[in-house]
């Protein structure tokens, strides 16, 4: 039986395709790779709350008692709630937010937003007003000019926003945060002992922002709660 021989020839174009295809792989693999490390690296940071914390000033007197929970019928009792809303998130239409965000005590977070429901309640012996005071703690790539912050006090929702880039006013359906760093500032008056505040906050990056654009990308944004007896009604 004959062998066959088989004899393979390349021209020099072709040994040339093939050097400059075999450079050009290895570099455009690197380049995927890098992507997809990009990419995750920015949907790791996109947005990180870190912790949200809510505390009350303390006093010297039983007079002035403000108390803080996450039910209604105060089991535990604190000086200091720290929520572990560590979301990672994308920007969403506000309007797809559950309906039911101010009905489920403690933390309820959704996949693209925060939300978190807890109390205040006057356990001191005078009838007082305290102020509530929602703070900027930290922020970077200006993501706050497309974070909404939505707050419900005993059940009746605000959402508040940076006041628009174009300096028309406020953003639509939003009240303009109160200063650059101070979200919502508010005195609930004729506190009386006993008396409890329920709130709800829900924090999104609102998607139909104009100013929610890739830049912001990679940003960090936390903010705190103070509550703080600022008079005692009997010495008015």
């Amino acid at each position: 039986m004959k062998q066959i021989k088989v004899s393979l020839r390349r021209t020099a174009g072709e040994v040339r395709k093939y050097r400059i295809f075999m450079r050009i792989v290895p570099a455009i693999m690197s380049v995927v790779a890098m992507s997809l490390v990009i990419v995750y690296v920015v949907s790791v940071l996109y947005s990180k709350y870190g912790s949200f914390t809510v505390t009350v000033q303390k006093y010297d007197s039983m007079k002035y008692a403000l108390t803080l929970s996450t039910t209604p019928d105060f089991y535990e009792k604190t000086s200091r709630l720290n929520i572990k809303a560590a979301t990672d998130i994308t920007n969403i239409d506000g309007n797809t937010l559950p309906t039911d965000l101010d009905m489920i005590n403690g933390e309820h977070n959704g996949e693209n937003y925060a939300a978190y429901t807890f109390y205040c309640m006057n356990a001191g012996t005078a009838t007082v007003t305290y102020r509530h005071q929602i703070y900027i703690a930290n922020m970077t790539r200006d993501i706050e000019k497309a974070i909404r912050v939505r707050l419900y006090v005993n059940g009746e929702p605000l959402t508040y926003a940076r006041t628009a880039s174009d300096g028309s006013g406020p953003e639509p359906g939003t009240v303009e945060f109160k200063t650059e760093t101070i979200i919502v500032e508010t005195d609930i008056e004729n506190f009386e002992p006993g008396d409890v505040t329920k709130y709800t906050i829900v924090i999104w990056l609102e998607g139909n922002d104009p100013d929610c654009q890739d830049p912001l990308i990679g940003g960090k944004f936390k903010i705190d709660m103070t509550m703080s007896v600022i008079r005692n009604e009997a010495e008015e």
